[in-house]
């Protein structure tokens, strides 16, 4: 019982992880950020699981399943990782922006003040 639970629970946490990546690939944030309880809930659930032999004892088919589980909760982490990181650069880059024409238009505004 305890690894048809953990398979559930490898199941439901790639689900999870998936629709956090296509939520950030969507710039859907509100979305993105409702699954983070979720996520923290299962991740922590998972990694109470010291106890290998639960995986050891499961069928070979359900020992692919949660490699398979597993791989796929990697490869989203690593999707959302590099995805993340790249709309960080775009909006610090935006910011720096911002700031250039802010300090543009305080200057303009200092000229304009003198005249």
């Amino acid at each position: 019982m305890q690894g048809i639970n953990l398979l559930e629970q490898y199941k439901q946490f790639n689900y999870i992880v998936e629709q956090m990546l296509i939520n950030a690939q969507n710039e859907n944030w509100e979305l993105l950020l409702s699954w983070q309880a979720k996520y923290h809930q299962l991740s922590k659930s998972i990694m109470l699981v010291d106890d290998f032999s639960v995986i050891e004892n499961m069928s070979l088919q359900h020992q692919d399943i949660v490699r398979m589980y597993i791989k796929n909760i990697l490869s989203y982490q690593q999707q959302l990782t590099q995805l993340m990181k790249a709309y960080h650069t775009q909006l610090r880059k935006w910011i720096g922006e911002h700031v250039n024409y802010q300090t543009k238009i305080d200057s303009y505004q200092q000229i304009a003040s003198l005249m």
